[in-house]
């Protein structure tokens, strides 16, 4: 069998995973509406997560079957129509969906963990690198540390920066004409002796 076949599976375990997260977030916002838009957009970024995804292992497997021979045309697909998309952001923090759903985000993280440990996800990140684009930030709502083809590159691969070149000393400042001209004429000559003390005057020694 081709390797890209292999793939399949991957895409169908994802969007289970993916489906359990937003069925749970749904039963969230059925129970407190306050987190209802942000249900919202964690839905469509979910279902926009998994759909790019199974267009990339399609894209592997395109033009594969079973047997190694050209796939049979199959029915064109009709795209749904595109809705508007919800206003807002969702959270940047690490985790955050762990906050939200803590039992069920929790228990679909060890299942992505299982997922992202198959031998078979490996050779698809590096058959298609872009895939960890798509996982990471999945990887990120549930509290999961990106590892082995799945990690970006660290900080340590990266070329030193090259030092600096050193700032050459500034040039003395030049003297002026008349200090050059007393330099020259003491040239030689000793030093001046310091001034004697001053002495007492006589009235001092009559007290």
């Amino acid at each position: 069998m081709n390797l890209p076949l292999l793939f399949t599976p991957l895409a169908h375990w994802l969007t289970l995973i993916v489906a359990g997260l937003q069925k749970a977030a749904a039963a969230r916002a059925s129970r407190d509406h306050a987190v209802a838009p942000l249900v919202t957009l964690l839905w469509t970024r979910l279902a926009r997560l998994t759909a790019r995804f199974d267009a990339l292992v399609a894209r592997l497997t395109a033009g594969h079957s079973p047997a190694g021979r050209p796939a049979a045309p199959g029915r064109p697909r009709t795209r749904p129509a595109r809705k508007a998309p919800a206003t807002g952001r969702l959270p940047r923090s690490q985790a955050w969906l762990i906050r939200l759903l803590p039992g069920e985000a929790a228990s679909y993280g060890c299942q992505l963990q299982a997922l992202l440990a198959d031998p078979q996800m490996a050779a698809l990140l590096a058959a298609a690198p872009e895939a960890g684009r798509i996982l990471r930030p999945l990887c990120r709502l549930l509290a999961i540390t990106p590892e082995g083809s799945l990690a970006l590159p660290s900080a340590a691969g990266k070329p030193a920066p090259r030092p600096r070149p050193a700032k050459p000393a500034p040039p003395p400042e030049p003297q002026s004409a008349i200090s050059q001209i007393w330099a020259v004429l003491t040239a030689g000559m000793p030093a001046a002796a310091p001034d004697p003390p001053p002495r007492k005057p006589p009235w001092l020694s009559l007290a």
